[in-house]
Order: structure tokens, then C-alpha cells, then sequence
């Protein structure tokens, strides 16, 4: 039993920065002005020179209220990266996403 502990252990390390890597949320505006938040890989190409990590400061003057609704798309960006067929999520978003409640509608 012994001789398959070690390379369980190398194994769970070389993944885990997949899976962490799984969670890392980018934001990026597209032509018509609209702010997405989507993993990396989702990025399309012509909009991955302007992206930014979505926790990356807002440009000055955002109204707070908008501050909260961009929080709260990247923490539902975070979260669909642990979404399963059926809805469900899987048990480690919750230690890797930041649960936000959704924010009132801005005035």
C-alpha cells in the first residue's frame, strides 16, 4: 500500500494547479462595449491583448454600484468553471470562488 502513496501525492500536486488554474477569470470589453468574464481559453483572439485578470482595478470613476455588479460577474464566471451536467457544482468552488449575493439593480 505504501509504494502508491508517493505518486498519489506527485499526481494531486501536478493537478492541482490545473484546477486552480481552472478558476482564473480574465475580463475583456468587446466592440460594442460590453464587458464579458470568461476563463482564458474563452477569450477570442482579437480581444486577448486588452484582456485583464477580472480582479484588476475598474478604470477611475465607475459608480460603485457597477463596481458590485462587476464583482458579481466574476464571481459567476468563477463558479461556472465548476459547473457539472445537471446544474450542480462541484464541491471545490466553494474554496476556490469568492459566493457573492447578487447586487440591487443600479439607478
Amino acid at each position: 500500500m505504501r509504494r502508491f502513496t508517493l505518486p498519489a501525492l506527485v499526481l494531486a500536486a501536478a493537478v492541482s494547479p490545473l484546477c486552480a488554474a481552472a478558476a482564473e477569470i480574465w475580463r475583456w470589453t468587446d466592440r460594442d462595449g460590453y464587458t464579458h468574464y470568461t476563463q482564458a481559453v474563452d477569450i477570442p483572439e482579437r480581444y486577448r491583448a486588452t484582456a485583464v485578470p477580472a480582479d484588476a482595478p475598474l478604470p477611475p470613476g465607475v459608480p460603485a454600484c457597477e463596481v458590485a455588479w462587476h464583482r458579481y460577474a466574476a464571481s459567476q464566471a468563477c463558479f461556472d468553471a465548476y459547473r457539472v451536467v445537471g446544474g450542480g457544482l462541484k464541491p471545490e468552488a466553494f474554496q476556490r470562488c469568492q459566493e457573492l449575493p447578487e447586487p440591487p439593480p443600479c439607478r
